[in-house]
């Protein structure tokens, strides 16, 4: 169960108890103070016959009929058998027990024969009794309409009480979402330092080596020596350009979404691809580009993007290999479509996407397959100018690149 269920279901119950206590509460003390006004009319009644000189009968006929609360005078004869001396809605129909009779003399006593009656007893001679009683039956449907009205009111305050906890659990869900992407960013920087310092490390780990192999075995044949400094010379320029490389990713990082430039860029795009069938020119390639598409987008990481595509083109896909580049407009975008007949990409890459230091093809050395970070400089240089780039296989078998940019009305 969701964190947001259990806390509404906590609220919903805690509404319920609490709406359900102070309701019942008030119901109880109504349904007393009710109980409390008969009995205060009957006892009242009780008082003034147990002071008269008169007939007793005749007294509480009378007193009856002048009270506000009509109530019912029985008598109950030393055979037990009762006789109503009045009509009114507490007729008593059974004959309460002698248990009853008595305890009914000194206070108020509540009887369910024939329905609720709340009633009081004067003893008479010979084994007699005279009852006064008013029927309960109002006073208890009072009691079940109010708790009908008690259920219907916890209810839209459950109601209330949910709508207004949800409202609130997702403004603390959104605060949420925005503390877990600060912490998957944080998680992201981390893996990044990690794998940035692993690839800085590895270059100067092979040049540290031929350093010191230059300054023990200094006897060596000068072709050899000219090896080693080759070779440590192409470990720099490896390092010098992913550090370049680590820096233009900072640079895109801190500029604004906003692109500074418009650029035509269906002449960019069909640069690269004369580019490409210039230099292979075994390579079946069929391009679709609608010409005079303006973007916003710097044209030099606009140049950076497209080159870094098309020397991927060159590099990890056979020569013979078929390549369709299609550039047109669709609403407010222009969308590049680059596919080949390549090799591909491994399907957990399409799902995944681009992520940083990020080699496709894991047979590839660092030597022939870079740093791991063209797909992710090209990544940042199409958001930062607002677009998106996917991955996915082509119909060719390989893979297909499409990148939408928003199109420029100036």
């Amino acid at each position: 169960m969701k964190l947001q269920t259990r806390l509404t279901a906590l609220v919903s119950a805690i509404i319920i108890l609490i709406s359900a206590a102070i309701g019942l509460f008030a119901i109880s003390i109504t349904e007393n103070s009710e109980v409390g006004r008969v009995d205060s009319i009957l006892s009242i009644a009780v008082n003034q016959l147990a002071e008269t000189k008169d007939e007793p009968l005749s007294l509480a006929l009378l007193l009856a009929d002048q009270s506000d609360l009509k109530f019912t005078v029985s008598y109950i004869s030393a055979a037990r058998e009762i006789t109503a001396l009045n009509q009114s809605s507490g007729d008593l129909q059974g004959v309460p027990t002698d248990q009853d009779l008595l305890a009914a003399r000194t206070e108020g006593l509540t009887l369910e024969i024939d329905g609720v009656h709340r009633i009081r007893a004067i003893a008479l001679p010979d084994d007699e009794f005279l009852v006064l009683s008013v029927s309960l039956a109002d006073i208890k449907t009072a009691k079940s309409q109010n708790i009908r009205y008690l259920f219907l009111f916890t209810l839209a305050m459950v109601l209330l009480g949910i709508a207004v906890s949800n409202y609130l659990f997702r403004r603390d869900n959104e605060l949420n979402e925005v503390v877990n992407s600060l912490q998957k960013n944080q998680e992201n920087m981390r893996e990044f330092l990690g794998d940035a310092s692993h690839e800085l490390r590895t270059p100067l780990t092979v040049i540290k080596g031929y350093i010191e192999l230059l300054s023990k075995n200094k006897t060596q044949a000068p072709e050899i020596r000219s090896g080693y400094y080759d070779r440590v010379g192409h470990e720099i320029e490896r390092m010098q350009a992913l550090i370049n490389d680590l820096l233009l990713i900072a640079e895109l990082e801190d500029q604004a979404p906003a692109a500074p430039e418009i650029i035509n860029f269906s002449r960019e795009v069909a640069h690269l691809s004369n580019d490409l069938k210039t230099l292979q020119t075994m390579r079946p390639i069929e391009t679709k580009i609608e010409p005079g598409i303006l973007v916003n987008i710097s044209q030099n990481y606009a140049q950076q993007m497209l080159a870094n595509i098309f020397a991927n083109l060159r590099r990890h896909t056979p020569e013979d290999s078929q390549v369709l580049i299609v550039l047109a407009t669709s609403g407010n975008k222009a969308v590049l479509t680059i596919s080949d007949a390549g090799p591909g990409l491994p399907e957990e890459v399409y799902k995944s996407g681009i992520q940083y230091f990020q080699r496709f093809d894991r047979s590839r050395s660092r030597e022939s397959g870079g740093s791991g970070l063209g797909m992710t400089i090209m990544k940042r240089i199409i958001e930062n100018a607002s677009g998106s780039i996917e991955l996915r296989k082509s119909h060719f078998g390989g893979l297909e690149i499409e990148i939408n940019l928003p199109i420029s009305r100036d």
